[in-house]
């Protein structure tokens, strides 16, 4: 009996399903603490704030699904939010050539990462950490205060919503269905797949495995960066502060959300189940005026837990 139920427990993490479950309690929970939870404006905060860190995780579930990590993600995510109000600086002519810079600023980043680790025969934790103290120092040579800044009027727009929901939340959930289309319905996605699973297999198979590697290492730091853009959009300014530990917090969303750490299995409703599951209870933290210092504690708590109880060693 005990068996099964664990058996049952596991198959439900595996499909990211028992986040979605954990996610609905803890905003039940959330509803009976404070008053504030369901208002209107809360949602719609929520709905905003959960924007950044979800694309985060869809790259990063990019990364640990071909067997890597990416440890480089908060520092690609803040370098582009400097670069993104520093080069619009309140013009609204800058921002569509200015996006497309940063963007392709992002690929590159996740080129050197993919071409370490492929190439270069790095681990990917010592070749994203290479990255991500490289990044954070030229993030601080650029500046070290706010600086450019992005048009209100464009703030504001985004603050817009939908039966409730913010444009930015709408715009990352056809992203998730962009990428659950590219990871379930083609062949790249099922090469992904397959290279996370067991590399050799699927070089023998004719899958260019270190290829696809360095094209999901890229896939990750552009979404890095796309998150770092709407961290710049929502405050409107280039903040040096913003995505402190954003590649944690993705790690822990997309384990979760029922993705191995090993790599090779995995689907992106669990990931998006992941974010909302931390975005709920940050935001809940944040109504309840708990220290930040103590949120990041409970951050690290989840990422033992996440690890412990949501990864099955089977190698």
């Amino acid at each position: 009996m005990i068996d099964s139920f664990r058996a049952s427990v596991r198959r439900a993490s595996d499909k990211g399903v028992l986040v979605w479950l954990l996610a609905v309690l803890l905003a039940v929970q959330a509803t009976a603490v404070t008053e504030f939870f369901l208002t209107g404006r809360n949602i719609s905060n929520l709905g905003g704030q959960m924007v950044p860190l979800g694309l985060a995780s869809l790259g990063q579930m990019a990364a640990i699904l071909a067997g890597t990590i990416d440890l480089s993600v908060g520092a690609t995510a803040r370098l582009a939010a400097l670069l993104t109000a520093g080069l619009i600086n309140d013009d609204p002519g800058r921002m569509v050539w200015a996006i497309m810079a940063v963007l392709a600023i992002a690929a590159v980043i996740g080129l050197a990462n993919g071409m370490m680790v492929v190439k270069a025969d790095f681990n990917p934790l010592i070749a994203t950490l290479i990255s991500f103290t490289v990044l954070r120092g030229v993030a601080l040579a650029y500046t070290q205060e706010p600086i450019g800044g992005i048009p209100f009027d464009v703030t504001q727009y985004l603050y817009e919503t939908f039966i409730g929901i913010p444009y930015p939340a709408w715009g990352f959930l056809l992203l998730a269905v962009g990428m659950a289309v590219l990871l379930g319905r083609t062949r790249f996605g099922r090469s992904a797949y397959a290279v996370g699973g067991d590399d050799e297999v699927a070089r023998r198979a004719g899958v260019a495995v270190g290829w696809v590697r360095i094209r999901m290492m890229m896939l990750c730091s552009v979404f890095a960066g796309l998150a770092g853009i709407a961290l710049a959009f929502r405050q409107g300014v280039g903040d040096p502060r913003v995505a402190e530990g954003l590649e944690l917090t993705s790690i822990v969303a997309v384990v979760v959300g029922g993705v191995s750490i090993f790599g090779g299995r995995g689907n992106v409703w669990g990931v998006v189940g992941g974010v909302m599951f931390l975005s709920v209870l940050r935001n809940v933290m944040n109504l309840q005026g708990v220290e930040p210092l103590f949120q990041g504690v409970v951050t690290g708590v989840l990422i033992i837990l996440a690890v412990v109880v949501f990864s099955r060693r089977e190698r």
